[in-house]
């Protein structure tokens, strides 16, 4: 199913800081409104005074408020752009607009049955979190693995919650990877992709969702065709 994107007014409800340079702001639509969208999708926000910037849904559609995760990317020429604007400015009960959904790394049910790959590189875990709450929000999920490459252990501000969903979710796995850490334990170390291609023989059968920096993307993709990922269901944006 696709969504026709279209723009709407929000208000900030929650802003919250996940890690040193990273806050989660919580939406709602004006009207409490349900804002239709594909899990993984993103929305271009904006407020008076920026241009509108792309920002990945990082709640389910079914959960009533919308999450978004942003990175203060800091100032140029000492002003902030929209980003650290957000990141620094934006308060509970401030007005936000948006336009959406847009993107192509949503979520696919009709291929329920394959099992899940998530490579998440970074912020590029928001997208991937929609997929999955939406997905183990189900009945008879179907296997889900998510790997989380970071640089250090301190960008992992979702290692808890991932953790916890993993100890009480059959079928659910997660896997953080730090690159930079001399002693990543007990997360794995090294590249995403060679996580990957240690674990799994074959990714034959599997829908692989990937999304992060495109450097990640592109040192993976090579190793997940190795591994017989089929092209048809590599899915980033």
């Amino acid at each position: 199913m696709t969504f026709p994107p279209r723009p709407y007014t929000g208000r900030v409800i929650d802003v919250h800081d996940v890690a040193a340079d990273t806050r989660r702001i919580t939406v709602e639509i004006e009207g409490r409104q349900r804002l239709p969208f594909g899990a993984g999708q993103y929305m271009n926000l904006s407020v008076a005074g920026f241009e509108g910037r792309p920002f990945s849904i990082a709640s389910a559609p079914h959960e009533a408020l919308l999450e978004f995760h942003i990175k203060n990317s800091g100032h140029k020429n000492g002003k902030p752009g929209l980003s650290a604007h957000i990141a620094e400015t934006l308060k509970p009960g401030h007005a936000i607009t948006l336009e959406g959904p847009l993107g192509n790394i949503r979520w696919r049910p009709d291929g329920a049955s394959r099992p899940l790959l998530m490579l998440a590189g970074g912020l590029g875990i928001a997208p991937l979190k929609s997929i999955i709450t939406a997905c183990l929000h189900g009945a008879g999920h179907p296997p889900v693995h998510l790997y989380w490459g970071v640089r250090t252990r301190e960008q992992l501000y979702l290692d808890g919650f991932f953790r916890g969903l993993a100890k009480r979710t059959p079928r659910f796995s997660y896997i953080p990877v730090l690159s930079d850490e001399k002693d990543p334990a007990p997360c794995r170390g090294g590249l995403i992709g060679h996580a990957v291609a240690e674990d799994f023989e074959t990714l034959a059968g599997f829908s692989v969702y990937m999304a992060g920096p495109p450097v990640m993307i592109d040192a993976t993709l090579p190793l997940l065709l190795h591994k017989n990922a089929e092209e048809d269901y590599i899915f980033s944006d």
